[in-house]
């Protein structure tokens, strides 16, 4: 059973950086409605790198997109292996910079 006490040592195990990411989202999701799921709450944290169709989900391109972006250069891989793979940080960076240029498809940030 998922309990506040120990979601607050969970917390505190985390990373400053990991703290701030889930304040941000409490902050951000905290307003929207008055009861939330523990997935909804933590769904923006995330350690593991997202594959490419991770990645066009939580951008909200076609994974056609998110492919031609890295064959362009326009957002940063890794290869695991044969996969493309993305760090956390840089699709959350690469999709703020997005919202507050408003770009679309064509991802020139």
């Amino acid at each position: 059973m998922i309990t506040a006490e120990k979601i607050y040592k969970e917390i505190l195990e985390m990373p400053v950086e990991e703290r701030e990411k889930l304040f941000a989202a409490i902050a951000r999701k905290g307003f929207e409605k008055e009861f939330y799921t523990y997935d909804e709450v933590f769904s923006d944290i995330r350690k593991s790198p997202f594959t490419v169709k991770e990645a066009a989900k939580y951008l909200e391109v076609a994974e056609i997109t998110v492919r031609r972006w890295v064959k362009d250069s326009i957002l940063k891989s890794k290869r695991l292996g044969k996969n493309i793979v993305f760090d956390t940080n840089v699709l959350k960076d690469f999709k703020r910079k997005r919202r507050v240029c408003g770009k679309h498809s064509r991802g020139d940030v």
